[in-house]
């Protein structure tokens, strides 16, 4: 047997080798189930950082304002990754826009839902999978995200649109703290106080709006805390000025388990995404009527 045939024959016999080892299911189902776990673990460790220091939790509002789309859970796994965050794609995905991610960096683990299941029990649930992510500003891109370019008074026409309770407009508010928005639950009714500046009547409206959608809970330190945070997202989303929103967090939630505070923050992301859907439907009026007008000229 010449080289030739000894060196194709040791390459053959490595590839047989090769080939011939089995795929072990159960060691991948593990695997995948560990990396699971490992970002479960990472969204309990988070709740229970931000339930005790504000300025954690003010880290996880940002982060909740700018990705809404995203759930508690994932919202909770990129504070503690990358707080920074604006723009997450996958590697393939920002590879198909002409972006690479840059050497060292390392991708943020989320979850996303999977096929849905039947348990022993009877009752249905959902797996899911890990997926890797990397912000925008860990590629090459220079693409920069998008921003809400409307004034302040086209943003609070927005948030009044299609309001869910009767809107009344007063000349004073007499509740003895210089609001100019409050909801008066018996009559169901906004009252907002004329002549008020326009970026301190839309925050005082995202409060109220909030307590509007928002289910008492029976305290109302913790009531004026979800109120006040989901105000606070919603502001840093519309870039109107938070820095005198009070964000106090409430012993009742510091004393909460991680799956309770995820709770309470999946009711305020609740309110939050119900009132960007009527805000987003209002800029795409606006947005098809000025495209219309530029047609027309």
């Amino acid at each position: 047997m010449n080289d030739l045939d000894e060196i194709m024959a040791k390459a053959n016999g490595s590839k047989t080798t090769q080939n011939k080892k089995p795929f072990d299911k159960n060691a991948w189902i593990e695997k995948k189930q560990q990396e699971r776990q490992e970002v479960y673990d990472l969204m309990d460790k988070m709740a229970n950082e931000i339930k005790s220091d504000v300025n954690k939790y003010k880290q996880y509002l940002d982060v909740q304002g700018r990705l809404d789309k995203y759930s508690v859970g994932n919202a909770l796994v990129i504070t503690a990754t990358l707080p920074t965050a604006t723009q997450l794609k996958e590697f393939n995905d920002w590879k198909e826009v002409g972006a690479f991610i840059k050497k060292g960096e390392n991708g943020i683990k989320i979850l996303e839902p999977g096929d849905s299941f039947t348990r022993a029990d009877g009752t249905s649930g959902i797996s899911y999978n890990v997926k890797k992510m990397f912000d925008i500003s860990q590629t090459t891109s220079n693409q920069k995200p998008k921003s809400i370019n409307y004034d302040d008074k086209v943003k609070l026409t927005a948030l009044l649109r299609d309001c869910p309770v009767d809107i009344k407009a007063v000349d004073d508010i007499q509740n003895g703290n210089n609001s100019v928005v409050e909801w008066n639950k018996s009559d169901n009714a906004l009252y907002v106080q004329r002549g008020g500046e326009t970026p301190e009547i839309f925050k005082q409206l995202a409060r109220e709006l909030t307590r509007v959608g928002l289910e008492e809970s029976g305290n109302v330190e913790l009531d004026n805390f979800k109120c006040n945070s989901t105000a606070y997202m919603l502001c840093k989303k519309y870039g109107i000025d938070v820095s005198n929103i009070n964000i106090s967090i409430p012993d009742s939630f510091k004393n909460m388990s991680s799956s309770e505070v995820r709770n309470e923050l999946t009711s305020m992301r609740s309110v939050m995404e119900d009132i960007n859907t009527r805000m987003s439907a209002y800029f795409e009026t606006i947005s098809k009527t000025q495209k219309n007008k530029e047609h027309e000229r």
